[in-house]
């Protein structure tokens, strides 16, 4: 162990396992992927039959499909701004309690804290039917606005919980230094607790705009219309009763991946810069 600790080639050695090791991974991560994209270039009706790793004749007709046939356009529309609205409105929600329950100390902020977080662990199914009924009283059923507040409530927990975190790691010292030169509290939160919180807040709207993208349950409980439909709605009309168009559903779901990767590296550059700045503060 002592001799190839010592041989010149050991590190060398040891960057090329770790480079097959990590090649190998991401090639059994992206498999899936790449199975979906083969099928989504198959012809219509040839997926089951023709089943290799390279189609023999790729074609895009299933994408213009989703565009010419299909509302698809419609439904990544309405996806990204329920998504949006959601996470946006989460985050701003959250955030501030979040900074609240880092900053002030009241009876009770454990028990809040942990009631908050629980939660989290309670299942979508079982608060969706109460949530239903009180969209029925309140006129918001089969509504853009209906379907944002779903989302919010799925979001706004997790983002509390987050946001505390990242409050509770930046020193105190620093709005108090802020309130001695003549901030407000609230004018110490915008240009101090904000600015420096950054990486975590690019993480909570990344949370937000994903967990809201992929949801199924809520989207298709609280909306009835197929023009308000989310693009996860409109995927599952794919699937039939008694056949599957597999070739458009694999467009369709690559068509929904991309926006999700989309964002997640244009915020990735925030979270980088963020946290850069941060070590440098």
């Amino acid at each position: 162990m002592t001799a190839f600790r010592a041989s010149p080639f050991a590190p060398a050695l040891v960057v090329t396992l770790r480079t097959i090791a990590i090649v190998g991974l991401a090639m059994v991560v992206l498999f899936p992927v790449y199975w979906m994209a083969v099928i989504a270039l198959t012809p219509t009706g040839l997926g089951r039959q023709v089943m290799t790793f390279f189609p023999a004749s790729p074609t895009f007709e299933n994408f213009v499909t989703l565009f010419t046939e299909r509302p698809m356009a419609r439904w990544i529309w309405n996806s990204i701004l329920v998504a949006t609205l959601a996470s946006a409105i989460s985050l701003a929600f959250g955030t501030s309690c979040g900074y609240a329950l880092s900053r002030l100390r009241f009876r009770g902020a454990g028990l809040l804290l942990i009631a908050v977080l629980t939660t989290q662990m309670m299942p979508a199914t079982s608060i969706v039917v109460p949530l239903y009924m009180l969209f029925r009283a309140w006129g918001l059923l089969d509504t853009m606005h209906g379907m944002v507040v779903g989302h919010v409530s799925l979001v706004v927990p997790l983002a509390t919980w987050m946001s505390k975190g990242f409050f509770d790691s930046i020193p105190t010292d620093l709005e108090s230094a802020a309130r001695i030169d003549g901030c407000t509290h609230g004018a110490a939160f915008v240009h101090i607790a904000l600015p420096l919180a950054m990486p975590g807040l690019a993480a909570i709207f990344i949370y937000g705009f994903v967990t809201s993208w992929h949801d199924f349950l809520f989207s298709r409980t609280l909306v009835n219309s197929q023009e308000l439909w989310t693009a996860a709605n409109g995927i599952s009309s794919f699937r039939g009763e008694y056949f599957t168009l597999q070739e458009l559903q694999m467009a369709a779901a690559l068509v929904f991946a991309l926006p999700v990767v989309v964002v997640f590296f244009v915020m990735q550059r925030w979270i980088v810069s963020g946290a850069l700045s941060g070590s440098i503060r």
